[in-house]
This record gives structure tokens, sequence and C-alpha cells, in this order.
């Protein structure tokens, strides 16, 4: 039996499109357009164009989740009014900055200037063509999903200190280099709460590491992984109280100090995107992904698409509580946030890998209770 996936979607897409256009084409010219290459190139084509289109209106959508969580934190009414219940407020925002015009410093490094947010963004989008959202969504199991995810995640330090040196700004380079001490300090322990998934799953490849939740999820084993990863991932983020490279009080407003127009938006929607795939890596890792326990009734994991549902549930839940600590938490100063980093985080993270090599060496499920391990 065939497992139906987004790509052989695509795939068969593209195969009737065009077959329908070489139809009113000579013989030739028609077999070249319905060859196996053609027709797999406009699939990976059409494949590209979807998960484009699913990530940044997730992003859009993300940030007006955020506007509107923020303001019932604040018991404000905001001032989002374009469109109902303002949905469309967004895109207004977006166009506006777009159409604005890009000015650079006269000494500023051209090639770093405008390379810089733009491989920021462009690294996190190409993230999205690794996670998998549900079990028909990527084309099949990619071994080490989970260790290229993270690696992709990791290059934000480099484009964001080449961004703040190539703006020939004082402030700017101070938020790039705190930035970059930041996001490394919390990588570290970030790492580490994933070898404590690792471990239990036996698997570098998130596909497993969801089905391996089908009975229960890793949250409550591994509730100080989870701990640990969701402050790294604040601090990987930059999100309050982690948000000491973008301090407007002291640095103006950071690394993106002399960026404007279209190139403020890439570093702004490529926030968003970072903490969408944040939210997902939680999901995915200690959630259950697009599963739901085995005691869940039938008829709420049987309705069509109920994998993408219960999975967009999750990761909106999740950055729900991102937002929540955003409006709770008041900003740390940078030596107390990399002295948690160094001294805290990273102890609880190795506490978490013994505890998660303890959990795997008795077999300690919470449904059945831990049992001695065969052997032993």
């Amino acid at each position: 039996m065939t497992t139906t996936t987004l790509y052989s979607v695509s795939y068969d897409l593209s195969r009737a499109l065009l077959g329908a256009v070489g139809s009113v084409l000579p013989p030739g010219a028609r077999d070249a357009l319905t060859s196996s290459n053609a027709v797999t190139a406009l699939a990976v084509l059409v494949f590209c164009v979807i998960l484009l289109a699913a990530s940044m209106l997730n992003t859009i959508v993300l940030i007006w989740w955020e506007r509107k969580l923020l303001g019932r934190f604040m018991d404000r009414r905001g001032a989002m009014h374009v469109g109902y219940a303002g949905l469309l407020q967004n895109f207004a925002d977006g166009l506006k900055l777009f159409r604005k015009t890009t000015v650079s410093p006269r000494e500023a490094d051209g090639l770093g200037f405008y390379f810089g947010p733009t491989a920021y963004m462009v690294s996190s989008l190409v993230i999205f063509g690794i996670l998998p959202i549900s079990s028909g969504w990527n084309a099949g199991a990619l071994p080490l999903s989970l260790l290229l995810a993270l690696t992709i995640f990791s290059f934000a330090p480099l484009f964001i200190f080449v961004s703040a040196w190539s703006s020939n700004n004082k402030y700017s380079l101070m938020g790039g280099l705190r930035s970059a001490a930041q996001m490394i300090a919390y990588e570290v322990p970030l790492l580490l709460a994933v070898v404590a998934v690792v471990i239990v799953s036996g698997s570098f490849d998130l596909t497993t590491i969801v089905y391996d939740q089908r009975n229960y999820w890793f949250w409550g084993p591994l509730f100080l992984a989870l701990v640990v990863f969701v402050a790294a991932m604040l601090a990987e983020m930059e999100r309050i109280p982690f948000d000491l490279p973008e301090a407007e009080a002291e640095l103006v407003e950071g690394w993106n100090t002399e960026y404007g127009g279209m190139l403020f938006a890439f570093f702004m929607l490529a926030d968003y995107l970072r903490a969408l795939v944040g939210s997902i890596l939680v999901v995915l890792l200690f959630l259950g992904g697009w599963t739901l326990p085995s005691w869940v009734p039938a008829g709420l994991t049987s309705f069509p698409l109920a994998g993408i549902v219960w999975f967009m549930v999750k990761t909106y839940a999740v950055f729900g509580l991102f937002v929540w600590i955003r409006a709770s938490l008041p900003r740390v100063r940078t030596d107390q946030l990399l002295r948690v980093g160094w001294n805290r985080m990273i102890p609880l993270a190795l506490l978490s890998v013994f505890l998660a090599a303890a959990l795997v060496t008795v077999r300690c499920v919470p449904v059945l209770g831990c049992v001695p391990s065969v052997g032993a």
C-alpha cells in the first residue's frame, strides 16, 4: 500500500498539469514535457511553493496570535483594526515595510549588509523542509532530520554578527556580540536536552521520535529536559526575558539598528519563523507531534487532516506559553543571562541526560511502571 504524502500529491498534480499542456503540443515537445525529469522538477517546485506558503501563512498568523494574547495579558484592546479581528493587520504592516526604501549607512559593508538578513531569513525557511508536520507531510523518513534541523538553526549567530558588523554602528556591533555570546552559551544545554530525547527514543529521525510517543508523551518522564529545552529555545529565539541583543533601552535596537524597509522586515519575519520552528520542535520532541495517546477516542483522530489539526493546536499552545512568559517576566542582565546559561542550565541538562539513561536502563514507562531491564 502506497502512502500518500505531500510530495506524491505534488508529483501527481505536476504529471496531470504537464500532461494537459503536452496534449496540445507536437509529439516531440510533448514527450520532452511529460518526461520523468520534467515531472520531478515541477513536483519539487510545487512542493517548495506549498512549504513556503504554509510556513509564511503560519508565521503571519503567529504574529496575530501573539498580539491578541499580549492584549489580553495586558488588559488592553490593542490597535489591530484591519480586517475581521485584525487578521489583515499584519499584511498591511508587511506591505508598508516592503514599500519603504532601504537605506544603508555610508561606511557600511555592502555585501554583508544585504547578505546577513537575507541569509538569516532563508536559513530559517529551509528548516521547514525538514520538519514533519504529519505522517503524510514529507516524502519519507530522514535518518538525521533532528540533527540537520538543529544544525541549520544554529547558523543564526553567524548571520546576525555579519549583519551587525557590516552596519558600521557600535550599538549594532555590541548587539551582535551579545547575540553570538548568548546563542553559543545556550546551544550547549539545548543540545544536551535533545540528547536526553535521543537516548529514550534511540533515533535522530523526528518521525520515529513522534511515533515512539504514541503510548505516552516524553514531557512526563523527561520533564527536566523539557524545561531546559524551552529555556534554551527562548534564548536562541531572543525572546523576553532573553532579548538582550535587542535591548532598545541601551542599544537603540541592537544588531538591527541600521536596518529599515524590506531588510528590517526580513529580520522580523525570520524571528517569528524561528519562534514557529522552536514551537514545532517542542511539539515533536516532547508533546507527541501529530499523534494523540492511544486512549483518546477514535473520533478525535479519524477526521480528515486530523494529524495536521492537532499538530497546529499543540504548536500554537506552545507559542502561547512563550507569549505568556514574555508578558510576565522582566528582561535579565547580560551577566545574569550568561551565568545562568553556563552555570545552571548545563548542569541541569546533564542531569536530564543521566535521568534519561536511567529511564532506559530500568524501562521506566509511566503506564506500566518501572520494570528492571532483561539481564540486569
